[in-house]
């Protein structure tokens, strides 16, 4: 994973006043193959290896192989850490790719970032949003994930990952999560504007949690 400097963006009305900065212009090249006949022994194909013919969409955080692809390029997508509230490092314990994302509290009385487009996209032909989590610190012991859409302003629909089998016991956890839960708080498949959105609650600083294997299916 490659990282360039900071990045002051404009202000976004999102769940948040200030999203704050983008820390994830350039990942470098992401591993688009399900692993070949002779597959990267460095390269981990995930708890659910991508089959060829499988519908799979990645939209940063994802090294696998995949259908579709939104990628962060820091023009339309972006990454925005919230309030400077969390700082991001890559970390090769991960499940999949060559590495995870480590999040490390800011010590603040909250914690997020998320993905966000400039432009809204139709993600209805899409059902279900996995991402694997692991972290054993207080501050990720509450922990929610969202998507945003645009709807006169941006708005916020977030879940609490523990129904969908997150604990906060240092091991990873596998979340598969139906987007029909979102469109049940509100969701708006057709205009969503943020696909992923992280949120936790207060901790200390240096509290961290490993994020990995971010993609959606159309299963």
């Amino acid at each position: 994973m490659k990282r360039a400097g900071y990045a002051v963006l404009l202000l976004l009305a999102a769940c948040r006043p200030d999203p704050g900065v983008s820390d994830y212009e350039n990942r470098g090249p992401l591993n688009h193959s399900d692993g070949g006949t002779e597959p990267d022994p460095e390269v981990l194909p995930g708890p659910f290896p991508y089959q060829t013919g499988q519908r799979r969409l990645g939209v940063g955080f994802y090294e696998g192989g995949r259908s579709d692809d939104i990628p962060v390029d820091n023009t339309t997508t972006f990454v925005y850490l919230y309030e400077n509230t969390v700082t991001m490092e890559p970390s090769d314990t991960r499940v999949e790719g060559r590495t995870a994302d480590l999040l490390v509290h800011a010590g603040k009385a909250w914690l997020g970032f998320g993905v966000h487009w400039n432009t809204p996209r139709n993600l209805s032909t899409w059902k279900t949003l996995h991402v694997s989590l692991n972290s054993s610190d207080p501050g990720f012991a509450s922990v929610k994930v969202g998507m945003n859409y645009l709807d006169t302003t941006d708005k916020s629909v977030q879940l609490d990952v523990e129904k969908y089998g997150y604990r906060n016991d240092g091991e990873w956890h596998h979340l598969a999560i139906p987007l029909a839960d979102f469109t049940a708080g509100g969701l708006k498949l057709n205009v969503v504007s943020a696909p992923f959105v992280f949120i936790a609650g207060q901790g200390a600083a240096a509290d961290k949690l490993l994020l990995d294997n971010l993609y959606f299916t159309a299963e």
